[in-house]
């Protein structure tokens, strides 16, 4: 005989199921609103429908998927405060039959069926994501209507790759060939007028005295000491020297009673 299911067990059970239809319900919601957004950027764009069909699919795996990670009786406890800590509990101690567990489990059955299953929705974003569609929608018709094309893609593409353009570059061009004629690098000889007389202008490197690749290196050289002159003094001429002798003793004379007065 099989054990009949207990009362907790079964509203458990129905809690989980709920939440569940409620996330679907949610994720389908924001699918929905995805894909029209997706449908609108396909017109806007001009580009294909499927590619927006490909993009919806991948963000519903991905979305769908996270979702329904939160499908768990810690989610039911954060929309419901008063059974926190307490719904877990049961849930893992359900099976017990101890007198702690029977009055636990009553009272979380009565804390349960206080509980709306509109806690769960949230009406704002489901309000939101309603008048994005119906607006998108709107546009769209009347877009596929007046067959109304914001911007080509595939157009700006082709005008962006056209813009850039391909260079061909010819590797003759850059190849580098050693010449031996130097006519080719100094130029042509030529005869230029200036005025009215006439000038031959040439440029014979060859003839030139300097050779740009020969290098010597700087030559030593000794400098020989030269001591100075020597400096010697004279004494100068006196006056004697320059007065004959038969008035030298007049002028001294002269001088001396010079000095007198």
């Amino acid at each position: 005989m099989h054990m009949p299911i207990k009362p907790i067990a079964k509203a458990l059970r129905e809690a989980k199921l709920s939440v569940l239809q409620i996330t679907i319900f949610h994720t389908l919601m924001d699918i929905l609103t995805f894909l029209m957004i997706s449908l609108l950027a396909a017109i806007i764009l001009n580009f294909s429908y499927a590619y927006a069909i490909i993009i919806t699919a991948l963000y519903a795996a991905i979305h769908t998927r996270g979702n329904l990670k939160d499908v768990n009786y810690k989610y039911i406890e954060s929309k419901a405060p008063e059974l926190k800590e307490q719904l877990i509990t049961v849930a893992d101690n359900w099976r017990e039959n101890n007198e702690v567990v029977k009055e636990l489990n009553e009272e979380v059955l009565k804390k349960m069926r206080l509980i709306e299953t509109g806690a769960f929705i949230n009406f704002g974003k489901v309000a939101r994501e309603l008048i994005i569609i119906a607006t998108v929608s709107f546009i769209i018709i009347g877009s596929s209507a007046y067959n109304v094309q914001f911007l080509d893609l595939k157009d700006a593409i082709n005008t962006l790759k056209k813009a850039r353009g391909d260079y061909d570059v010819n590797e003759e061009l850059l190849a580098y060939e050693e010449s031996q004629n130097l006519s080719e690098i100094l130029g042509e000889e030529s005869i230029e007028e200036l005025g009215k007389q006439q000038l031959d202008l040439q440029l014979n490197p060859l003839k030139s005295d300097v050779e740009i690749g020969t290098v010597q290196p700087p030559e030593k050289r000794v400098f020989k000491e030269v001591p100075p002159r020597e400096i010697s003094a004279s004494t100068d001429e006196t006056y004697q020297e320059q007065i004959p002798k038969q008035y030298q003793k007049i002028v001294k004379t002269y001088f001396q009673e010079i000095t007198k007065s």
